[in-house]
């Protein structure tokens, strides 16, 4: 919904208060709640389907294929379908970009190694089904959960194929299928997220509506991995197409404190999914 010069105007001197009033009385650092839910795609590997209380909505389908080592120079390929847009369109190609290059620079592929010729390489589905902010954190947030619930079938044969061409073999039962935090040998397996800011006089807020969009100076996308934030770091107007009039530029500060918030409060959001995982799979979770 664009908003009228009147509505603009109250709601900038809300979000620039010393304490930002917000339109659904969120605090600064609190995302919009969601219902999720994961493992429901059954010819998958892992899935995952996040709904935000706007109407949003993103399934990601996680699926795996044992290829040449010597024939891949990346082991995981995105492919995002965004509802309205086409999928050249600068505006998925950019997303697919950057989740592309967060999960291509963080993630641990040794471990998705089979033989000595063969490895495991995952194709991530994305399907934004609706969004009217920007999607890229609600993107990043559903990988995250289709990522950790992501089961691989169990290697029966033998992992040294150097003298012998022989193609892997699995058990044909799927409950020995392992988890990729069990193949990766570390219960804290995390998968990097893009957390969505925005700046707004002195203040950042996170996950910014499609209102307060409108109303923003300028927006933060933070990485994080590993509970701390990592690279990238950068600045995007995430209000292209609202005739935005108030985009400015960031000064370095605005930039340490947007860090300092993820690294403060993003712990927290990676636990509650952590504990919507945990949950009995036939139940959807409202968190946060």
């Amino acid at each position: 919904m664009i908003l009228s010069p009147a509505e603009r105007s109250y709601l900038y001197d809300s979000l620039t208060q010393s304490t930002p009033i917000r339109p659904d009385s969120r605090s600064d650092h609190q995302f919009r709640p969601l219902e999720a839910k994961t493992s429901f795609l059954p010819a998958s590997n892992g899935s995952a389907r996040i709904r935000l209380m706007d109407g949003s909505e993103c399934i990601v389908s996680v699926k795996s294929k044992v290829v040449l080592i010597s024939q891949e120079n990346n082991l995981i390929e995105c492919d995002i379908d965004v509802a309205g847009h086409r999928d050249d369109s600068n505006f998925v190609t950019n997303l697919n970009f950057n989740l592309t290059n967060l999960l291509s620079k963080n993630f641990p592929f040794q471990y998705l190694r089979l033989t000595s010729k063969y490895t495991f390489k995952l194709f991530i589905d994305c399907i934004v089904i609706s969004h009217s902010s920007y999607p890229l954190s609600l993107l990043s947030l559903t990988c995250y959960l289709a990522l950790k619930t992501t089961k691989l079938p169990l290697l029966v044969s033998d992992v040294n194929d150097e003298e012998i061409e022989e193609q892997p073999t699995f058990s044909d039962d799927w409950d020995n299928a392992q988890l990729l935090s069990t193949m990766i040998k570390d219960e804290s397996f995390s998968p990097p997220i893009f957390i969505t800011l925005g700046v707004i006089g002195q203040n950042l807020i996170f996950d910014p509506t499609i209102e307060e969009e409108q109303v923003l100076e300028n927006g933060l996308i933070v990485s994080w991995h590993n509970n701390k934030v990592i690279a990238p770091v950068s600045n995007m107007n995430l209000a292209a197409n609202s005739n935005n009039a108030n985009y400015k530029g960031l000064n370095n500060k605005i930039i340490i404190r947007g860090i300092s918030m993820v690294n403060k409060y993003c712990g927290a959001i990676t636990h509650a999914l952590d504990t919507l995982i945990e949950q009995d799979d036939e139940n959807d979770g409202t968190i946060f």
